[in-house]
This record gives C-alpha cells, sequence and structure tokens, in this order.
C-alpha cells in the first residue's frame, strides 16, 4: 500500500504540474507578440504574415484556443482526482472506471478539438489581411494522434476496469 502511495503521489503532482504548464504556457504565449507569430508559423500553419493583430483576430484566436487547452486542463484535474482515490487505497471501484473514461473523452475530445481550433485560428489571425494574404490552414501533426491514441485507449481501459469491477464483485458475492 505504500508503494500505491508513492506513486500515486507523484502521478498526482505531476498531473498538475501538467495543468499548471498548460495555463502558463496559454498566458505566456498570449502575451508576446513574437512567440505569438512564431506560433502561428510553426504550429498553426499559417504562412501568410501575421500582425499586427486587430483587437476581434486577437481575441477570437485566443478564445478559440482556450478550448483544446481547458480540454487538457480538466482532463489532468480528473486524473490527479484519480489517483488520488488511488493513494488512498480506492482502486478496483466503479467510479474510478467512470473518471478513466471521462479522462479519456475529454483526451480525445482535445484530439478533435485542436486541428479544428488551428484551422479557425488561422482564419482570426489573417482575417485583417489585405486580400490575398487571409489564409485558413489545416496542420496536423503526431501529437494530435497521439492525444487520440491515448484518450481511446483510456476511454477503453475505463471500460475494461468497469468490467473487471463488476466480475470481482459478481466472484465476491458467490464467496
Amino acid at each position: 500500500m505504500a508503494r500505491l502511495r508513492r506513486v500515486s503521489t507523484v502521478a498526482r503532482i505531476l498531473c498538475i504540474a501538467a495543468a499548471a504548464l498548460m495555463a502558463f504556457g496559454a498566458v505566456w504565449l498570449w502575451r508576446d507578440p513574437e512567440q505569438l507569430a512564431a506560433y502561428a508559423r510553426s504550429t498553426i500553419g499559417v504562412s501568410a504574415p501575421v500582425g499586427p493583430l486587430s483587437e476581434r483576430g486577437y481575441w477570437a484566436a485566443l478564445a478559440i484556443g482556450l478550448v483544446p487547452a481547458s480540454l487538457f486542463i480538466a482532463a489532468m484535474l480528473r486524473l490527479s482526482s484519480l489517483f488520488g482515490r488511488f493513494g488512498r487505497g480506492q482502486v478496483l471501484e466503479e467510479e474510478n472506471a467512470q473518471r478513466l473514461t471521462r479522462v479519456g473523452w475529454l483526451l480525445t475530445a482535445m484530439g478533435v478539438a485542436t486541428p479544428l481550433t488551428r484551422a479557425v485560428q488561422s482564419v482570426a489571425l489573417t482575417f485583417d489581411n489585405p486580400s490575398g494574404q487571409k489564409q485558413l490552414a489545416i496542420t496536423l501533426d503526431p501529437g494530435t494522434f497521439g492525444v487520440l491514441a491515448a484518450g481511446a485507449a483510456l476511454v477503453a481501459f475505463g471500460l475494461v476496469l468497469k468490467e473487471a469491477v463488476r466480475l470481482a464483485d459478481e466472484n465476491q458475492s458467490f464467496v
């Protein structure tokens, strides 16, 4: 039990740190115009000149960009809570299966939202550009597929854990 508690505590701290880093990164990115321009070129895929941004383009791109960031933060906080339950010895419980499945769905939603968000951000960041310099960029990267795969795996593990809990309860009732 002591080992489970240690591992769960470390995992919980790492999940909280990941959520905090995502929040910090989002704030840092949108405060620095040079970083925002680099992000637009490299991550979003905008090849047209970016900037100076209009107020509406800036706020639209920021608001849209918060969707996948918020999904990630929610997933990490839920995962942290799940590791908290593990650390308290609450392991083979249906509530954990439901929580794990929810984390999987949040990550899957993030994987779906990310390329859509980037496409809409490319429009928002360039819609005040002169004619011929407006852009819709569609980008897919291995990280997006990784998040989708991780989300799907966690959904599957959650469903397997739910079945394991059911079988354990059924076997316990025979004893």
